[in-house]
């Protein structure tokens, strides 16, 4: 069984990144500060085959739609899904 992950907002994953969870509890990540802009941007794309948005198929057939997933790979080996951030991030640049 995965481990409890908190649930929090997007907006805040640069302050929410600097926080290890270990046992139940939080502390602050050691060395210096990690600053999402400065890591590199990384995509993959997943895909996600009979969503229960699609109804249910007919026996046999399988509907597949593509999910693209953004990460940040930072220095130290830090890896971090900000798919949903860098949308914000987006919207944020055209106001």
């Amino acid at each position: 069984m995965a481990p409890l992950v908190p649930v929090f907002p997007a907006s805040e994953l640069p302050d929410r990144v600097q926080i290890i969870q270990s046992s139940f509890k939080e502390k602050r990540r050691k060395g210096k500060p990690i600053d999402l802009h400065n890591c590199e941007l990384m995509e993959m794309l997943q895909y996600s085959c009979n969503p229960p948005s699609e109804g249910i198929q007919k026996p046999g057939v399988i509907k597949c739609r593509p999910v693209v997933r953004l990460f940040r790979r930072c220095a130290g080996g830090v890896t971090v899904e900000t798919t949903r951030w860098e949308k914000i991030k987006h919207e944020e640049g055209r106001k």
